[in-house]
């Protein structure tokens, strides 16, 4: 049976930026499994490697929380629809950061940026920047969790970029 399923922006890279998908199953643990196999990686955003969902994902089927239901194993039904509400308090450490990043000739053509807000879950900001044929930086805010904050900036550093922090402020 086909549901409708609200997908947050940060797991819309998952889905090709769509923000409402149909997925299959009579319960929510299967509607997962459903949107794991159209969109690969989504899963373990939502779901702990016990297969229970994460804390600080909040599911609803029909405005109903399924925490005060039965989880995973809450019903759903065709035509329902299945929301995921990431918890920004309590769950994910959000985070702003503000980096300069140097970019040497080599890589001052390479969409460095790009790649670290389409691989990563952050959203970047150029702030400043510079940049010419041999040589360039910028001036990048970076927000999202701060795992995945650390990731992007990892990622960076791998490609050959020079990465010197700015400012950082945390949200719990």
């Amino acid at each position: 049976m086909s549901v409708r399923v609200l997908i947050p922006a940060p797991l819309r890279k998952y889905t090709g930026n769509e923000g409402t998908v149909e997925a299959e199953g009579a319960t929510v643990g299967e509607v997962i499994e459903s949107l794991e196999s159209k969109y690969p990686g989504i899963k373990s955003r939502m779901v702990d490697p016990d297969g229970e969902i994460k804390h600080f994902v909040n599911v609803f089927v029909n405005d109903e929380d399924i925490r005060h239901g039965q989880g995973r194993d809450t019903s759903v039904k065709s035509g329902d629809e299945v929301a995921i509400i990431p918890a920004i308090a309590g769950g994910w450490k959000m985070a702003s950061v503000r980096v300069r990043l140097t970019f040497e000739k080599d890589l001052v053509q390479e969409p460095v940026i790009y790649q670290m807000g389409k691989q990563f879950e952050v959203v970047t900001n150029i702030r400043r920047a510079n940049v010419d044929e041999d040589v360039g930086w910028v001036v990048l805010q970076i927000d999202g969790d701060e795992s995945e904050i650390r990731k992007a900036l990892e990622y960076a550093r791998e490609r050959g970029v020079r990465v010197d922090p700015v400012e950082l402020s945390v949200i719990e």
